[in-house]
């Protein structure tokens, strides 16, 4: 699954890698945690914008517990997810994502160029509000011995057809990022109090050292 993501790319980032204009202040997030906002891109008529929408669907709106996630292999099928995978299609911008192998033991995940990623999303209106949920796949190669999930991330060149392809070719795109795209390193157990929300929590970690000094290598894994 995907519970907590980074979302720290600039303005100029977000326009070199999916040519959309952020207007408003745009704030970096080292934590960003269920039910808070976060930047999204839907495509708007001809044209994709970039909008900050809430994370996750409440119970009360989908009459089971509180969904932040969507599984790749019934998006199609379930009814909470087919509208949405017909005609609310999104990405959610992040930077990396975290997963826990073990209670209190995170991991934060990044693309090994260290580029902006495109997590595929789920876009729902709602009561006036804007929300989304991370569509996620089986975990690939080493990452499956951190969580057997993993988000599903579109490859770069990809935009277009998730946004504003068929239900058909949005489906091609329905494939697990293999693990050779990412790397993985421990970070401090802090990631796990969502107040926390600073470029620390990113610092690679050593186990049994708290807090984690800035610079130091923690374990790598994988």
């Amino acid at each position: 699954m995907c519970g907590r993501f980074t979302s720290t790319a600039t303005p100029d980032e977000l326009m070199r890698r999916f040519g959309v204009a952020v207007l408003h202040n745009l704030k970096p997030r080292w934590n960003v945690a269920p039910n808070q906002l976060s930047l999204i891109i839907l495509r708007q008529g001809l044209h994709d914008e970039a909008i900050e929408a809430q994370w996750g669907l409440p119970p009360t709106e989908v009459g089971r517990g509180f969904l932040i996630n969507a599984r790749m292999e019934t998006v199609r099928e379930k009814p909470t997810f087919r509208d949405a995978f017909s005609r609310g299609r999104c990405i959610v911008v992040a930077s990396g994502w975290y997963e826990w192998s073990a209670p209190k033991t995170p991991w934060h995940i990044q693309l090994a160029n260290g580029g902006v990623m495109a997590m595929a999303g789920l876009w729902f209106q709602q009561a006036g509000r804007s929300r989304f949920l991370v569509m996620t796949s089986a975990a690939d190669g080493g990452l499956s011995q951190i969580h057997h999930r993993q988000p599903l991330l579109l490859p770069e060149g990809a935009e277009s057809q998730w946004l504003g392809g068929s239900v058909e070719e949005a489906a091609k795109l329905l494939s697990p990022a293999p693990a050779d795209w990412f790397n993985w390193y421990r970070v401090s157990p802090e990631v796990g109090k969502v107040a926390s929300d600073h470029p620390e929590l990113v610092t690679p970690y050593a186990a049994g050292k708290t807090p984690p000094i800035p610079g130091a290598q923690g374990d790598l894994f994988g």
